[in-house]
């Protein structure tokens, strides 16, 4: 196993690019919830394979396919933004998912379908293909690109649990990517004041911790961003 160096653990990426992304676990032949936009477009697609066709009710929603990449692109019609409807989804491996949907009036998000049984051989080589430097640099651009490394397996966190920071910040873990030695978080971190403010990322650190990377160093007054947190298992 890899020692990783101290001196990385004050590392800090910042991007102003976010991406929305729902992380939804999916079993062959079973029914997965996920909740969609219901005025605007959701991508979706699973991760490791590509989409080979999409069945469900006539009329419910509108569709428009990547074939290049494997995946589609729905949205609700006019009679279902505030019904839940169920798509048939089948991939090119021969998997077989259902997904109920649920149209929420909030913005778009990329959906992300992983199917069980992602490989412990193929997170071992994701994590040791590069140096330490680059694979945690890696983890975090993957997660702030709605991307999966190799091997990696991601779910949503469904806890409504938020926690408050110094009376400044209130913050909620959203989606967890476990690797082989690593695991990646992604967290929801918002200013409640009513001015803006900076991240300091040392507040984020706990034992094992290896990098933090938040979406901007200071948040808008009443904003919300996104902060990454890469962990070890050992």
């Amino acid at each position: 196993m890899r020692k990783w160096p101290l001196y990385f653990l004050s590392l800090i990426f910042v991007t102003q690019n976010v991406f929305a992304l729902q992380i939804k676990s999916v079993v062959d032949n079973e029914t997965t919830t996920a909740k969609i936009s219901s005025t605007d477009v959701t991508r979706i697609f699973v991760q490791g394979d590509r989409i080979r066709s999409v069945k469900g009710l006539k009329g419910a929603y509108i569709r428009e396919n990547d074939e290049k990449n494997g995946e589609v692109y729905i949205q609700p019609s006019g009679y279902y933004q505030d019904r839940a409807f169920t798509i048939l989804v089948s991939t090119e491996y021969g998997r077989n998912f259902t997904l109920l949907l649920n149209p929420t009036h909030s913005p778009s998000e990329t959906l992300m379908l992983v199917p069980k049984g992602v490989g412990r051989e193929r997170a071992e080589h994701f994590e040791q293909a590069s140096s330490y430097e680059l694979t945690v640099y890696h983890l975090i651009r993957a997660m702030k690109n709605g991307e999966m490394p190799e091997g990696y397996a991601a779910h949503a966190v469904d806890n409504k649990t938020t926690y408050q920071l110094d009376r400044r910040f209130s913050i909620k873990l959203k989606t967890v990517y476990e690797g082989l030695n690593l695991r990646g978080e992604i967290f929801e971190l918002c200013n409640r004041l009513n001015y803006p403010i900076k991240v300091d990322e040392r507040a984020f650190y706990k034992a094992g911790t290896r990098a933090v990377s938040v979406d901007m160093i200071t948040v808008p007054a009443k904003s919300t961003i996104n902060l990454y947190r890469v962990v070890s298992h050992d």
